[in-house]
């Protein structure tokens, strides 16, 4: 995992939470947004919540849904990886809301 200042952490983690959200809004699915103490929480029609919350002492991502918590850390050629597997964010994302929903959701998180 690559070594971020804070400052480049909280600034890779904004970046990220608002391609999330750019992602989501261009989805079809049925979700509420909002930023609660700099985590993006996703409330689904069905109820669950996931946040996808920033772990600054660590440098981490953390992906909290109703099944587990997940830790993604920052490499600067990969983005954001699972801790335990190496898949990215937007993968375990998807895979994440495809079970909660059954709807097929790829997101493309890359920069534009």
């Amino acid at each position: 995992m690559h070594e971020l200042s804070e400052e480049d952490f909280n600034r890779q983690v904004d970046l990220l939470q608002d391609r999330i959200e750019h992602a989501l809004d261009a989805s079809d699915l049925d979700l509420d947004m909002e930023v609660i103490d700099g985590s993006l929480v996703l409330i689904l029609a069905e109820g669950p919540r996931l946040v996808v919350g920033r772990q600054p002492a660590s440098r981490e991502i953390w992906l909290t849904a109703p099944d587990a918590t997940r830790h993604f850390g920052y490499f600067p050629d990969e983005g954001w990886l699972h801790d335990s597997d190496d898949e990215p964010l937007e993968l375990v994302l998807s895979q994440v809301l495809n079970e909660l929903t059954g709807e097929e959701l790829e997101l493309d998180l890359e920069e534009e």
